[in-house]
């Protein structure tokens, strides 16, 4: 098994709450508040990412096969970017 760490870096100006899957299995979580940083651990050197909102737990963005090791939410003309 691979450990990979994700750093994630909120941008936006609510609590996102990160979640790493390894096909359907959930293999970590965290919440960052507007401008945190957390470190998520992949388990693999591939996964998909999902980003929810802290609040009420509705699916914001989400970016799927992804191996990036940093990944930033962002907000721009009301729509929530990956980078």
């Amino acid at each position: 098994m691979i450990e990979t760490e994700v750093t994630f870096h909120n941008k936006i100006n609510i609590r996102v709450q990160a979640q790493i899957f390894i096909g359907p299995t959930l293999v970590s979580t965290c919440v960052a508040d507007p401008g945190e940083v957390c470190v998520l651990s992949a388990e693999s050197a591939r996964y998909d990412i999902y980003f929810k909102n802290g609040a009420t737990g509705w699916n914001i963005a989400r970016k799927l096969d992804n191996e990036t090791k940093t990944l930033t939410l962002s907000q721009h003309k009301g729509r929530y970017i990956i980078t």
